[in-house]
Formats: structure tokens, C-alpha cells, sequence
């Protein structure tokens, strides 16, 4: 029964809906840019880090002394200052990819290398955070680091899904309109 209904799926003569050849078509073209697209995502990635470094001292570096804006969340307590330095951190990056990116390849981004892209910048400031290079500070414990950690992790990946349904979604209205 199985073999009977791909075959019959092989041999059908129907076209794809327009809306799938559509996506098809672009994921394919944009696969042969695959590297400039990977190269400038992560250089936006890197861009968008240091420039959270310049005003909040997670790595010991920063404009201002001490915690600057994040003193007022370190007195709710410092899981809430590390929620908001690690989305923040790996946030300014996804913000200056939506600047500096066409919404497409951000699409592209999402579907082909999701988990790669949003682990590995999460992993590798993660382990300068785990080892504790900067900071000797006592509240900067385990938990703050985990925090830190998965608080950056989730919000990265909700701002590249977002994105990305966004724009499959007015691809798909486009493709309908026509």
C-alpha cells in the first residue's frame, strides 16, 4: 500500500502551489551564496556583541563603572540582571543582522543552519562566561552563568524565528496576491 501511493506520487503530473515553488526557488538560489550569507551573519553577530560591550561590563569591559544600567536589575536579584545581559548580548547581534541583512537570507539563516548559528556565538561567549575570566565577583556564581547562558540562547533564537515567520508569511501573501 505504501509503494503503491509513492508511486503514484512520483508519476503524478500535478505542479507544486506557486507559494512552494516560490520558496523552493529562493532557498536554492541563496544555497549558492551559502558562505557569504554565513560569513556576513556572523560578522553582524560579532558586531552587534561588541557593541553591547561597550556599555554593559559582562566581559570587564564597558563605558561606564560597575554595572552601569544593569545596577537597577541587580538589585531584583541577579538572576534578573543576567537574563537581561545575556538576551541582550546575543540580541544587539540579531539587531544589526536585521539592519544589515535582506529578510530572505535571515529565512535562509532559520531554516537551514537554526541550531548551529544560535548555539555556537551562544557557546563561545558562554564558555568566556563559565570560565570567569573577568569578573571575580561572588555573585557571579553558577546559576548566574546558566542564566546568562539560556536567557541568550532563547531570546536569540525567538528574534531569528520571528523574523523569519514574518517574512514567510508576506512571501506567502505575495505569491497569493499574484
Amino acid at each position: 500500500m505504501k509503494n503503491k501511493a509513492y508511486f503514484e506520487f512520483l508519476t503524478n503530473k500535478e505542479l507544486p502551489p506557486s507559494a512552494l515553488r516560490e520558496a523552493v526557488k529562493k532557498d536554492i538560489t541563496l544555497s549558492f551564496h551559502k558562505h557569504s550569507i554565513l560569513f556576513k551573519f556572523l560578522s553582524f553577530q560579532l558586531l552587534g556583541a561588541l557593541f553591547s560591550m561597550s556599555f554593559c561590563p559582562q566581559f570587564g569591559l564597558g563605558l561606564m563603572d560597575g554595572h552601569g544600567i544593569t545596577h537597577h536589575l541587580r538589585m531584583i536579584g541577579d538572576w534578573a540582571c543576567a537574563s537581561f545581559c545575556g538576551s541582550l548580548f546575543l540580541s544587539s547581534g540579531m539587531l544589526v543582522a536585521f539592519m544589515g541583512m535582506k529578510a530572505e537570507e535571515l529565512w535562509w539563516v532559520w531554516r537551514r543552519f537554526r541550531f548551529s548559528l544560535i548555539f555556537l556565538p551562544a557557546f563561545l561567549w558562554s564558555l568566556l562566561m563559565l570560565l570567569n575570566l573577568t569578573f571575580k565577583l561572588p555573585s557571579e556564581t553558577p546559576s548566574y552563568h546558566l542564566t546568562w547562558i539560556m536567557m541568550a540562547i532563547l531570546v536569540q533564537g525567538l528574534w531569528l524565528m520571528v523574523k523569519s515567520s514574518i517574512y514567510a508569511k508576506v512571501n506567502l501573501y505575495q505569491s497569493k496576491k499574484t
